[in-house]
């Protein structure tokens, strides 16, 4: 009975490995105090163009050492006169950025996403929330980043 628990354990650990491999998904520490200067990730603009695409930029709050966004995350949308979605459910990598490979770039990332709503009218109000992952150092065991859970209020342009 003890040799099948360590084999499933063993099994269970390997998994985790291979999955930190090859994986490569962002981890480390939330900011929650924005009086840091650590901490800051925004949401500079966004808007819902006519072909149900959202159009947004996302900026990192680690200017002066030049770590832009290194991934997106966790992003879901609500729209006021009804509807929502949800774009991505685990961090995906933006400006061509992936695991250590996380150097000199940009501060801000501007990309579209389509989303399975019609666009709403103009004036209308919309909610946003994305994790912004930056500054993304390999640890040898995981890829270690400061990341931040934004909010962001706007209306259709």
């Amino acid at each position: 009975m003890n040799k099948t628990y360590f084999i499933i354990l063993l099994v269970f650990f390997f998994i985790i490995y291979i999955k930190k491999i090859h994986g490569c998904d962002p981890d480390g520490s939330p900011c929650h105090n924005r009086s840091v200067y650590t901490c800051g990730a925004q949401v500079i603009r966004a808007n819902l163009l006519p072909n149900s695409v959202l159009d947004m930029t996302v900026q990192s709050p680690d200017l002066h050492n030049n770590l832009g966004v290194s991934a997106i995350g966790h992003f879901t949308m609500h729209i006021d006169n009804g509807g929502g979605y949800r774009f991505l459910h685990k961090p995906e990598w933006v400006n061509n950025c992936y695991c250590d490979r996380c150097e000199n770039i940009p501060v801000n990332y501007t990309f579209e996403k389509e989303f399975d709503l019609p666009t709403p009218p103009r004036g209308t109000w919309f909610d946003i929330w994305i994790t912004i992952y930056w500054s993304c150092l390999d640890t040898g065991i995981t890829l270690s980043c400061a990341f931040e859970n934004v909010h962001y209020r706007g209306y259709v342009k």
